[in-house]
């Protein structure tokens, strides 16, 4: 899920999310693609057109559409929530799209409606940022596409782990305490280094709200009563941005180090300027990408290559690759395809 992963409110344009490391699941290998002369348009009911992690979804979806020779038409409300998105569900449904891959931003049954409604009518739904279980294994949807929360978490744990030398106190910055993808970045990062180095001292989680002005003070808060922080992890975007913002503001560059979650623009200029020293990037290109060929392959009779559940891991961005080819895809997008 794109937290980052994400709360349902107009903060949440910017933030990230993904959408998770060795629990993965690789995909199979997908049918032939045949040319079908504009025969099929793939509806993608997008999170919104302003975060890059959305953007960078949708340059996957599209790239893989013109592949495949298929049409794809992408919509987004302004704000990404499912009142905001069930409206566009609805429209899609009526004007009879091929299928639907649908950025949800909802959990447990609040697409139920739209999903029964959109099967009764032979629409293949392909979800992405939301696991199965977040939607109740939702028989309506045939795959669920996104990024394992407690798996990236773990993939931040162990680069954490690494640059502080195995000892030291570490600072959590957080969104919510009531949002479940949320807690599992928490507990998935407390409890690798609770396994795997109970040395490493993992102080109580403070919540940001979604604010880059709260994370900076919550971070300012942890350097001054605790002198000898180590490293500051932050769950998401927004809280690496302030949790940046304050390292840098308190001239602890390089003796603080900062772990985050997503590799949004301005987390990868503070990894430019020396301030974080990883990124746990999700994996959106190969998500939007996935999600299109999944829905071409349930419209063309190959329902078999379909897997239910894909969790791509997390890919690791340090200074060192931040530069090369093989990153292009994995740093987010902030640009229209």
């Amino acid at each position: 899920m794109h937290v980052n992963k994400a709360l349902a409110t107009a903060l949440a344009l910017a933030a990230t999310s993904l959408g998770l490391a060795g629990c993965g699941t690789s995909p199979s290998t997908t049918a032939t693609p045949q040319t079908t002369h504009g025969k099929y348009t793939i509806a993608l009911i997008n999170g919104d057109n302003i975060d890059p992690y959305f953007l960078t979804v949708w340059h996957g979806a599209y790239a893989q559409a013109k592949k495949l020779g298929i049409k794809l038409i992408e919509e987004a409300p302004a704000t990404f929530n499912y009142q905001s998105q069930a409206p566009l569900i609805n429209d899609m449904i009526a004007k009879h799209v091929s299928a639907i891959v649908l950025s949800a931003d909802g959990t447990g049954n609040v697409y139920n409606q739209e999903l029964a409604l959109a099967h009764k009518d032979g629409i293949p739904v392909i979800i992405v940022d939301e696991t199965q279980a977040d939607m109740n294994n939702n028989p309506n949807a045939l795959s669920f596409i996104t990024s394992s929360n407690t798996a990236l978490a773990a993939q931040a744990a162990k680069e954490t782990d690494s640059l502080i030398h195995g000892h030291g106190i570490v600072g959590v910055i957080n969104t919510s305490i009531t949002v479940t993808s949320l807690l599992h970045r928490y507990t998935g990062f407390a409890n690798y280094l609770k396994m795997h180095n109970p040395g490493v001292t993992v102080l109580p989680q403070q919540i940001a709200g979604d604010s880059r002005s709260v994370s900076a003070s919550l971070t300012t808060d942890l350097i001054e009563s605790h002198p000898n922080l180590s490293a500051v992890y932050a769950v998401d975007s927004f809280n690496g941005q302030g949790a940046g913002t304050a390292i840098r503001g308190d001239g602890k560059i390089g003796k603080i180090k900062l772990v985050a979650i997503d590799a949004e623009p301005q987390e990868v200029s503070l990894m430019k300027e020396g301030v974080i020293q990883a990124l746990i990037a999700q994996q959106p290109y190969k998500v939007g990408s996935l999600a299109v060929q999944y829905a071409y392959d349930a419209l063309t009779g190959h329902k078999n290559l379909i897997q239910r559940s894909v969790e791509p891991p997390g890919i690791v961005v340090t200074p060192q690759n931040l530069n090369t080819p093989a990153m292009q895809k994995v740093v987010y997008q902030t640009w229209h395809p």
